[in-house]
């Protein structure tokens, strides 16, 4: 099997304790590339990371401008230079990590495969701490395989701005074998996600309007401007443990840490104007986004009802 189609990596500032306490021994990464792209951290961080990087034989690259946008940015440029094999990156936060056997070299071989190449995000099944204790035992005991968060644009359509799926609505959605099958959404739940290399050159222009919160969001649009949609893929778990974070001084939230300001490991909190300006988003009436919002691709999900199923089933 080729090791040289997909690369892992995380986007670091000022955390690179979590870095070798936690990514480097919860993610088996399978023989596949691993890389730190660094966003703007202190100089003594940069030092110590540098030196991590260096023991772990991890590249380290300094991010060229700011935010993850422009760190996935900065890495596929080094792709284009460096490792024109790799079709794919695979970009995790420090507090989530793979849960499902021979994660990697089964997305591998999905990319050999060429089944999504017309993609331009892959998302996951994303358990947090509470489900992944007794909630989802309880669930495999009955034959259901637990699931968490879907596209962003549903939830603030259909539950008034509401990012996560409600017990009740997650349960439903589990009874409904349309989710166990790999679906298209607008854009998935942001901790882990897999990026197209060819699509992202040839569709995404980086901004440091957004250099935290919703910086995938405005991906995942200008994707969807084009006509290429996210993947969801529900059989491939992923564990985001936000309590590993209290180990080390840092909010369990960073949503919430980023927007009080806590900007040594987040950055801003992104600029919700912004976003809404460039995409007509309506967050005081949600339920107008479907008419309001141009982009037809991106009204398929706000007129979608999900108590259906997923917009649309895929076959790997």
């Amino acid at each position: 099997m080729r090791k040289d189609n997909l690369i892992i990596y995380v986007s670091s500032k000022n955390n690179y304790e979590m870095l070798s306490g936690e990514v480097i021994k919860n993610i088996n990464f399978e023989g596949f590339e691993f890389i730190n792209v660094d966003d703007n951290s202190e100089s003594e961080e940069i030092e110590k990371g540098k030196d991590i990087c260096k023991e772990n034989n991890i590249i380290f690259l300094r991010n060229k401008k700011k935010g993850v946008q422009w760190a996935t940015q900065t890495l596929v440029d080094f792709i284009n230079e460096n490792r024109p094999n790799c079709k794919w990156i695979f970009c995790f936060q420090h507090d989530n990590y793979p849960k499902t056997k021979n994660f990697f070299s089964i997305l591998s071989k999905l990319i050999d495969d060429q089944k999504v190449k017309n993609n331009g995000i892959i998302g996951f099944n994303h358990l947090d701490n509470w489900e992944y204790s007794l909630y989802s035992k309880f669930l495999f005991a009955l034959g259901l395989k637990p699931s968490s968060m879907i596209g962003i644009a549903h939830l603030s359509a259909k539950n008034n701005r509401d990012s996560i799926l409600t017990k009740r609505t997650n349960f439903w959605k589990m009874l409904n074998p349309k989710w166990k099958e790999p679906f298209l959404v607008e854009f998935p739940i942001w901790p882990s996600v897999g990026l197209n290399v060819n699509l992202w050159n040839q569709h995404i222009k980086p901004t440091e309007e957004l250099i935290f919160h919703l910086w995938l969001p405005d991906i995942a649009m200008q994707f969807l401007s084009k006509g290429k949609f996210s993947l969801i893929i529900p059989s491939l778990y992923c564990f985001n443990d936000q309590m590993l974070k209290e180990k080390y001084g840092i909010n369990k939230n960073s949503a919430i840490g980023s927007k009080n300001g806590e900007e040594k490991h987040f950055g801003p909190y992104s600029n919700f104007e912004y976003w809404a300006k460039k995409w007509e988003w309506d967050y005081v009436n949600p339920r107008k986004n479907s008419r309001n919002i141009k982009n037809k691709y991106f009204k398929l999900f706000l007129d979608h009802d999900l108590r259906n199923g997923p917009l649309k089933n895929i076959k790997l």
